[in-house]
């Protein structure tokens, strides 16, 4: 890993993150196999057996943390999730606000799979700016176009102007927070479910799961994605970023294993020559499976660099928080150290 190349990225570029169900553990498990088994089901009472499953482990702690009921012997891991993203965050703010390019705005993209709202509850608890699609108080709306606004703020006394950082949060997949009434999609506070749709079954459960608009974790999502608007064009709006000249994505917590993200990634990537993206695998990649889905050594480019945690680093491997303190921790203290010498010139 060459963290001075990062560096200059960085400092250059319009910035991206690809995230997945790895960033949101210990506290959410990881799919597991659940993913396939929906895939292949195509018996409806095994169906909803598996959607119930799903439901249960990745659904239900997101109503806990809405209550404050989390049970004592998940809050250690909800703790620890949640500074890891804390961390990040501060992190990623304080490197756009100092970096010295005025050109490029103070926002970064993030693309998630994640349909939970860990991010949300750690964003507004660190009082940082984000936009997740939606406006109004009274009634939230998601609209596409609300993405991309940039938030200017003027000092009381000397009317000067300054952009603050902030982070536009794509969820591709849905998120729990999106209740679908007809034509439209509203912010809820997780109120369009509960725990009882455990109990139910057959028609009446895929009525109670159906206003949860989230895209299901199976093969054929991508076919959902096209025919709904709102997922499609998450999709084309990822392409198009990393269409973009002078681009870094970051893909962290992201097994690349949803085809249709890691088709759109691999076409920028051998159409962008300016485009650079950094995988940051869980563990070390020995079965070079990651390698594989990324062509690495057939890219056009190659421009896309595969991390693995090395020998000395695979016991704690490449957890978030293991790669904030190797990566980005060192971006924001170099950015604060130019700064100061800046300042001293």
């Amino acid at each position: 890993m060459n963290i001075q190349e990062i560096k200059e990225a960085v400092q250059s570029s319009h910035i991206n993150f690809l995230f997945g169900a790895g960033l949101s553990t210990p506290f959410l498990p990881l799919l597991g196999d659940i993913e396939t088994r929906l895939s292949i089901e195509t018996r409806k009472p095994e169906r909803i057996k598996i959607k119930k499953e799903y439901f249960e482990k990745i659904m239900m702690p997101n109503l806990d943390v809405i209550s404050g009921n989390i049970e004592a012997i998940k809050q250690a891991e909800f703790n620890s999730t949640c500074k890891a993203y804390k961390n990040f965050f501060e992190l990623i703010s304080h490197i756009l606000l100092k970096r010295k390019n005025t050109i490029l705005s103070k926002q970064t993209n993030i693309f998630t799979t994640n349909i939970d709202i860990l991010m949300e509850v750690v964003l507004e608890e660190s009082g940082l700016e984000y936009n997740d699609g939606f406006t109004g108080r009274l009634n939230s709306v998601f609209s596409l176009s609300n993405f991309k606004k940039s938030i200017l703020k003027r000092s009381l006394h000397f009317e000067n102007i300054s952009e603050i950082p902030i982070f536009n949060l794509m969820k591709i997949h849905g998120s729990l927070t999106w209740e679908k009434i007809k034509d439209n999609i509203y912010f809820s506070k997780l109120k369009h479910f509960d725990k009882t749709i455990l109990n139910k079954s057959g028609k009446n459960f895929d009525e109670r799961y159906g206003k949860i608009a989230i895209i299901n974790p199976e093969k054929k999502k991508f076919e959902e994605t096209v025919i709904d608007l709102t997922y499609y064009e998450l999709l084309r709006m990822y392409s198009s970023e990393l269409e973009k000249e002078n681009v870094v994505l970051f893909v962290m917590g992201f097994s690349m294993e949803d085809e249709h993200i890691r088709e759109i990634t691999l076409r920028t990537a051998n159409s962008n020559p300016t485009l650079k993206i950094y995988i940051f695998c869980h563990e070390q990649d020995k079965d070079s499976k990651m390698k594989e889905k990324m062509h690495i050594g057939k890219l056009r480019y190659s421009n896309i660099e595969i991390i693995e945690p090395t020998d000395d680093e695979q016991r704690n491997k490449f957890s978030l928080e293991k790669i904030n303190e190797l990566v980005f921790k060192e971006i924001s203290n170099s950015a604060t150290h130019e700064c100061k010498d800046d300042c001293k010139n």
